[in-house]
């Protein structure tokens, strides 16, 4: 990447020092516990163990492997973890699902779910210490971008060739390849929030990839095309409609990125023109299961059933709001009570907020908004420090905030069909966010130190 700024006029050849010297060909980053990482992300994303390889599961790999990677973070020769707010946000979320999970309605249905979210939590802190530079941050995103491209190529496989899916409905419904967020719902959902991601490793592919040897300069822009085709494709299998108007809320947010009135009015008729033609090519069943949103005959009458399920899992969760108005009847506890005490329906909220509230109570979502907040507080300052810059890799921290945002915005739309507090995506982006106002801070300051040489 070239490094200038108005800070100071730089000539090529005299490029600021950064953090990524330790990267093979400019490309392979040479930190152990980066690379553990990453895999880790494809173990947490594939989980290989509830469907693949259920012999792992026998072996609890995931702990073991875990561990190791816990031992090779702590034991690295990387600097210390900065402590930030948004690390006690989390932290905070996490202490406000304890204390649910401690005085649940039945704790025992507590213990796995606060366990898998402690993991995650994990996870966030071993992001913010593995990751020392603007490059392997991008390293870990092309990673998750990546691992999403071979679920989403295995998923179809299974899909075609083995005629793998889920039959409700009234449709053909396409699964993931593992249990955890493998439901056709949920599937979607893991498509649409790395929708901004993928944008964002497109409008910078020639800032990402300058570095780079010609054979992978050359096939990265194919990858993100390779991937946005599984991404459409698969949306459109899953047969979800909220994956489907998330899908059109992303085109919608990428329609008015452009900057000026000429190139806004550009976007939004490619925008209206993407949608278009994805409608045309869209099977004439698929399309039926989208119209029932609007149209109650365009489907069979259980797709209705389905919406005011919606309605009916909210309204659940404000009766054990109100009922449990500080800690919630506990994390995990919603089938379970609403089965007992409510309307003996045996299925989740089914929404963000009948969940946050129903199992959280207002200690957990006061928590889970406070970290929310944070996220864009620290994504606005991180573009903010850019204004009046044009350094690449400030500018790179910039739009990758302006990913995060999106996938915030549809993160937090989807939580209107479906009960997402738990998952990890949240506190990635959480990461990446904060990762980003530090490395801004530190770019500015070596610039200045830089210019007053």
């Amino acid at each position: 990447m070239s490094y200038h700024s108005n800070h100071t006029v730089l000539d090529q050849s005299e490029e600021l020092p950064t953090n990524d010297t330790d990267f093979k060909n400019g490309i392979w980053p040479r930190s152990i516990p980066l690379w553990m990482t990453s895999f880790y992300m494809a173990l947490f994303i594939i989980r290989p163990w509830e469907q693949l390889l259920p012999l792992l599961g026998d072996i609890h790999f995931e702990k073991i492997y875990t561990i190791l990677m816990l031992l090779a973070v702590v034991f690295s020769n990387k600097k210390k973890i900065r402590f930030t707010f948004q690390s006690f946000t989390v932290l905070l979320l996490l202490a406000a699902i304890g204390i649910s999970a401690m005085f649940a309605w039945k704790p025992s249905l507590s213990s796995d779910p606060f366990v898998d979210y402690r993991n995650i939590v994990i996870i966030f802190f071993v992001l913010l210490f593995v990751i020392r530079s603007p490059q392997e941050l991008v390293f870990i995103i092309i990673s998750y971008i990546f691992i999403m491209t071979i679920y989403l190529g295995k998923a179809q496989w299974e899909f075609f060739v083995h005629g793998a899916h889920r039959y409700d409905m009234g449709v053909v419904r396409m699964v993931g390849i593992e249990d955890t967020y493998g439901g056709p719902n949920d599937l979607a959902m893991s498509i649409d929030v790395t929708l901004p991601f993928l944008f964002f490793l497109w409008i910078k592919r020639k800032e990402i990839s300058r570095s780079w040897p010609a054979l992978y300069k050359k096939w990265y822009p194919r990858f993100l095309f390779v991937y946005l085709a599984l991404c459409l494709t698969s949306v459109i299998l899953t047969n979800s409609r909220s994956g489907m108007l998330g899908f059109v809320l992303f085109i919608v947010l990428i329609t008015f990125k452009g900057r000026g009135f000429f190139k806004k009015i550009a976007y939004v008729l490619l925008g209206g023109l993407v949608l278009l033609v994805v409608w045309q090519f869209t099977p004439e069943e698929n399309k039926n299961r989208f119209r029932t949103i609007w149209d109650k005959d365009a489907g069979p009458s259980n797709a209705q059933v389905s919406a005011e399920g919606r309605i009916q899992g909210l309204k659940a969760g404000m009766a054990m709001f109100k009922r449990y108005p500080i800690t919630g009847i506990g994390i995990g506890n919603f089938i379970a009570y609403r089965i007992t005490y409510l309307d003996g329906i045996p299925l989740q909220a089914h929404n963000l907020i009948g969940q946050v509230l129903g199992e959280t109570g207002i200690v957990g979502a006061l928590a889970f908004i406070i970290m929310l907040i944070t996220i864009l507080i620290n994504s606005h300052r991180a573009k903010g420090l850019v204004k009046g810059e044009s350094d690449d890799i400030l500018l790179l921290n910039r739009d990758l905030c302006t990913a995060v945002e999106y996938a915030l915005i549809i993160l937090l739309f989807l939580g209107f069909f479906g009960h997402n507090l738990d998952r990890y995506n949240w506190l990635w982006y959480a990461a990446f966010a904060n990762l980003a106002l530090l490395f801004n801070r530190d770019r500015l300051r070596d610039l200045e130190r830089a210019n007053t040489e």
